[in-house]
């Protein structure tokens, strides 16, 4: 089926917030209760939060459509924070990418990944939970290797994730 990308728009603010609460867990270890996914869920992941990301000229944000619906996300930062590694300082982050899990296996991923990095010269790295095999090898066989390790805070628990570099 075929999929489309675009820069994402003010009206799209809902349906980012729909596909990010649909697809966070994912994403996150499998031991992680389900009252701290739902707190970052609605700490973070609201429609009034993608407004605000809408709005900072750091983020560019894409959106993955199936006729007509959206299905995925994706956001690069071009200011993200420091985690401490030299070799990243100053590259920006794939901070978001994100398909609804009926997409898996269909090439969604892999459009939304493909037009988003066209969007970026040179180097990107991103983070990814250190559980979540899946997404790992994706970002592998797309030339992403790992060059350290970040903690992520979800609500009240504290993840580790792995960070990979690409180019």
């Amino acid at each position: 089926m075929p999929f489309s990308t675009r820069e994402a728009r003010h009206s799209d603010a809902e349906a980012l917030s729909r596909v990010a609460a649909q697809t966070f867990a994912l994403a996150s270890p499998a031991d992680a209760s389900a009252s701290a996914l739902q707190c970052y869920i609605h700490t973070q992941l609201q429609a009034a939060h993608f407004h605000l990301h809408l709005d900072n000229p750091a983020r560019q944000l894409r959106v993955l459509e199936q006729h007509g619906q959206v299905v995925g996300y994706s956001m690069i930062d071009t200011l993200p924070d420091d985690l401490g590694i030299v070799a990243l300082e100053g590259l920006p982050e794939l901070s978001r990418c994100y398909v609804l899990p009926q997409q898996h296996g269909t090439g969604a991923g892999q459009r939304l990944l493909d037009d988003t990095l066209a969007q970026v010269a040179g180097a990107v790295r991103l983070i990814v939970n250190e559980q979540n095999a899946r997404a790992i090898g994706f970002y592998q066989r797309n030339g992403f290797h790992k060059v350290g390790e970040a903690f992520f805070q979800c609500g009240p628990e504290l993840h580790r994730d792995w960070v990979m570099l690409r180019g």
